[in-house]
C-alpha cells in the first residue's frame, strides 16, 4: 500500500508544501507528529532537538529559519554556500 502525503500551496512562497508544511509557515493542524530524530511526540512544528543540530544544512533566505532538508524552507540556501 502506498502512503500519499497531502500537499498544499504555502502562503509564504506559494510553492507546493507537503506534510507539516514549510518551517517558514508550518501547518498547526498537522500536530502532533513523531520526530524522526528523537522519536518524541511533538506539539511544536518548529521543534529542534539535539539529534537534529549536527544535521542542519539549510537557511531560509526569506525568514532565516534553519532546516535539515531544503524542502522544509521557502527559499533554502546551503549554509556552507555563504
Amino acid at each position: 500500500m502506498t502512503d500519499y502525503v497531502k500537499t498544499y500551496p504555502c502562503p509564504t512562497c506559494e510553492k507546493t508544501a507537503s506534510g507539516r508544511g514549510h518551517l517558514c509557515h508550518p501547518r498547526e493542524e498537522a500536530l502532533p507528529f513523531n520526530c524522526e530524530f528523537c522519536s518524541k511526540s511533538i506539539h511544536d512544528a518548529r521543534h529542534v532537538c539535539s539529534g537534529m543540530l549536527d544535521k542542519i544544512e539549510y537557511i531560509c533566505k526569506k525568514c532565516g529559519r534553519l532546516a535539515i532538508y531544503d524542502s522544509s524552507l521557502c527559499e533554502p540556501v546551503l549554509i556552507s554556500a555563504d
